[in-house]
């Protein structure tokens, strides 16, 4: 029996990122903060801005900071499980599954060993550490664990 919703876990990618917390995935919680921030501060905070950089220097940063909440809060992706997928355009780990009929990578037989993942030296220990993880206590308790993390560490 799960805990976990099949959102959540649907967002979970099969090399064990959260994809619900990166800054590219349209269901996440990065977009959703984002969104919030935008419609709290709305249309015209720039004049403000403006009157406010005479105490405040840093608002003079606001069109910059602008610039990256837009971009922040209109993500592109969703998510390593779904066909519109951005993220690491070089990683074979979602193909690889398939073929290998599995949801995760600590599910097939070549794990850890697998050599065919395409992904970047940093971050192939979160990979093994995370499918690790999840094969030890479960895909369950991974995500329930994945709050309390950074995740660019």
């Amino acid at each position: 029996m799960t805990n976990t919703s099949k959102s959540e876990r649907e967002l979970i990618a099969p090399c064990g990122l959260d994809c619900s917390r990166c800054v590219g995935c349209t269901a996440g919680t990065v977009s959703s903060h984002a969104q919030t921030i935008k419609k709290t501060l709305g249309d015209n905070f720039h004049t403000y801005a403006e009157r406010l950089s005479g105490f405040n220097p840093a608002m003079k940063n606001y069109p910059q900071f602008r610039e990256l909440l837009e971009s922040l809060s209109s993500p592109h992706c969703d998510g390593c499980r779904s066909k519109n997928r951005t993220c690491l355009p070089q990683c074979n780990v979602s193909e690889c599954i398939k073929e290998h009929s599995c949801e995760f990578c600590f599910e097939c037989s070549s794990f850890p060993d697998c050599g065919k993942t395409g992904l970047p030296e940093t971050l192939l220990q979160r990979w093994q550490d995370n499918n690790n993880f999840m094969k030890q206590h479960g895909v369950d308790k991974f995500i329930k664990t994945q709050g309390s993390k950074p995740r660019y560490p």
